[in-house]
C-alpha cells in the first residue's frame, strides 16, 4: 500500500517535503491501529533506509538531470549518501519522535483530519499523511 507523506512547518508557506510516496507493507497495515503506531512505523522505516545508505560512496559524485528532478520533487537535492558512519538507533529515534508527538512539537493529519496521539488511525492506499512542525527557530526577529 502506498501513502503520501508531507512535512510542513508553520513558519514556511511551502511544504518542507511535498507528497513523497511511502510504502506500508500489506501485512503491517492491519497492525497499525493508532497514531502512535503509525509514527513508530514511519520512523523505524526511515531509520532503516538511512542506515542502509552507503557512506560517502562515490569517488567522483555527480547528479544526473533525473536525480535533480527527483530531488526537487521531494524538496532535497543531494547525492543520497550519508556522512555519518555511525548507525542510528531506531529505538531512540522512535522514543524521541513519540515524545515530540506527545509534547505537541508536531501534529499529524491523515487526509486533512487531525489525529491525536492516542487516537485510532487507519490509513488506506493513496491517503495523505501530513506532519506539521509547530516549533519555530529560537532567536528569530519578528
Amino acid at each position: 500500500m502506498i501513502v503520501y507523506l508531507k512535512v510542513k512547518a508553520l513558519s514556511k508557506q511551502k511544504p518542507l517535503i511535498d507528497r513523497i510516496p511511502f510504502e506500508i507493507l500489506e501485512d503491517i497495515t492491519t497492525e497499525i491501529t493508532t497514531a502512535k503506531m503509525l509514527v513508530e512505523y514511519i520512523v523505524r522505516r526511515n531509520v532503516q533506509e538511512y542506515n542502509n545508505k552507503p557512506i560517502d560512496a562515490s569517488v567522483l559524485p555527480y547528479l544526473t538531470d533525473d536525480g535533480v528532478e527527483a530531488g526537487a520533487k521531494i524538496g532535497k537535492i543531494g547525492f543520497d549518501d550519508r556522512k555519518n558512519e555511525n548507525f542510528q538507533d531506531a529505538d531512540k529515534a522512535v522514543s524521541n519522535a513519540l515524545m515530540c508527538f506527545e509534547d505537541g512539537i508536531f501534529r499529524l493529519f491523515i487526509n486533512d483530519e487531525e489525529v491525536g496521539v492516542d487516537d485510532k488511525a487507519t490509513v488506506k492506499d493513496g491517503d495523505e499523511v501530513t506532519f506539521i512542525r509547530l516549533t519555530m527557530l529560537a532567536g528569530r526577529r519578528w
